[in-house]
């Protein structure tokens, strides 16, 4: 997977009623909006777009691109479906990756358990691709997953 010419969802945040702000610079920059929200607005590109609007925009708080999705019925639907992501295409080897979220889920009551399943999937999946565990922790540097 070549995220960097593939094209995908991406979720610009921002801080509360700066979205109509956000959407101006964005536009400026001549992306198509899809979506305002209160806290962001969706367009379409891919990584290199991320980067361009990264070093851009001013008002945005985080430019997310979306690797995938799915409606999780609960953690272990979570663990089972990115398990079977190609986790080892998007972290570098040797690598270190964080996991942070935002979860609306009536069968998981805290984020931070969320975290653990993402990461227990990914850091399953890596090392049985790799054969070698891969560093994770708190820090948000290397690849972050959200």
């Amino acid at each position: 997977m070549n995220v960097f010419t593939r094209v995908a969802a991406i979720t610009v945040t921002c801080h509360k009623r700066l979205a109509p702000y956000l959407e101006q610079e964005i536009k400026e920059l001549g992306f198509q909006v899809e979506e305002t929200f209160v806290t962001g607005v969706k367009v379409r590109g891919t990584v290199t777009d991320c980067i361009r609007l990264n070093l851009s925009l001013r008002c945005a708080s985080q430019v997310l691109y979306s690797l995938g999705s799915f409606r999780a019925m609960n953690a272990d639907h979570i663990y089972n479906e990115l398990k079977n992501f190609a986790w080892e295409e998007i972290i570098p080897d040797p690598g270190y990756f964080s996991v942070t979220s935002n979860v609306m889920n009536d069968t998981i009551n805290n984020n931070m358990f969320a975290n653990l399943r993402v990461k227990d999937a990914i850091v399953d999946r890596l090392r049985d691709q790799r054969g070698v565990r891969p560093s994770t922790g708190a820090e948000l540097i290397g690849t972050v997953i959200h």
